[in-house]
């Protein structure tokens, strides 16, 4: 079983010179964790939840409004990013993909072909790859 069957493809995808308040309401609006992030088109890093999470300041801490939006408006994703993610290929075989997320607890992989991101596997997917094949067996 190879990942291109379960990857989900078009993922949004993050200019590593953008600003993180736009990963933030790609994540909010679109309720996703993991985005690839790529520099002149080819994969740089990926920004998840946890990556925003770690970074931005709270308000409850101490921060002030102002200095949350100008953190937003300021700080670039490259800045706050996991570099130079383990990827994979649509021709990958799941079991190997499945390996990576249980040896390294990724949540996600982006999915490379010819250096360019065009697709996610998710645990989400992987999980749903699993239940097919549950159900077949069933």
């Amino acid at each position: 079983m190879k990942v291109k069957k379960w990857m989900t493809t078009n993922p949004f995808v993050l200019a590593a010179d953008q600003p993180i308040k736009v990963a933030v309401q790609q994540q909010v609006e679109n309720r996703i964790r993991h985005m690839p992030v790529v520099r002149n088109n080819a994969l740089v890093g990926i920004l998840t939840d946890r990556d925003l999470k770690r970074a931005l300041p709270s308000v409850m801490a101490g921060a002030t409004p102002e200095e949350y939006r100008a953190f937003m408006e300021r700080t670039l994703v490259s800045e706050v990013m996991t570099p130079n993610p383990i990827t994979c290929e649509p021709e990958t075989d799941l079991r190997d993909a499945v390996r990576i997320f249980v040896e390294h607890k990724f949540g996600s992989i982006p999915v490379v072909e010819n250096g360019r991101v065009v697709a996610i596997l998710c645990q989400t997917d992987a999980l749903r790859a699993l239940l097919n094949l549950l159900e077949e067996t069933a």
